[in-house]
């Protein structure tokens, strides 16, 4: 279930973007989360529908025709690719007018799902 960021997740939302590699050796997962919020990106947490606990976060940058997703990062054991595109299925549902785009490093998953859903 697709559930929007609040202040009380921050927690949540810092150890999801703690597991991007990159985010982590550098210890900047706080640094992306305040930045995304302060230019006005949507983040977004994915609560598994089973255990009802939080597996994902993503942050988007929503246009008038498109969401390009930023970041987009799973608990090491939720990282199926059903769990990818139950996501991505969510995100698209919530802008349907919209074309769902990645980045260099989250776009082989959205061609992988929009393949996968042709």
């Amino acid at each position: 279930m697709l559930v929007r960021y609040r202040k009380d997740y921050q927690k949540i939302a810092l150890g999801l973007l703690s597991l991007i590699p990159e985010l982590r050796d550098n210890h900047r997962f706080r640094d992306e989360l305040d930045w995304a919020l302060a230019e006005g990106r949507v983040v977004y947490l994915w609560k598994d529908q089973e255990d009802n606990h939080f597996i994902a976060v993503a942050i988007l940058d929503v246009g008038d025709d498109y969401v390009l997703v930023r970041r987009l990062s799973f608990t090491p054991s939720e990282r199926s690719g059903h769990n990818v595109y139950a996501l991505l299925t969510a995100i698209k549902d919530e802008y349907p007018g919209c074309r769902l785009m990645g980045t260099m490093a989250t776009q082989p998953l959205i061609t992988a799902w929009g393949k996968a859903n042709e």
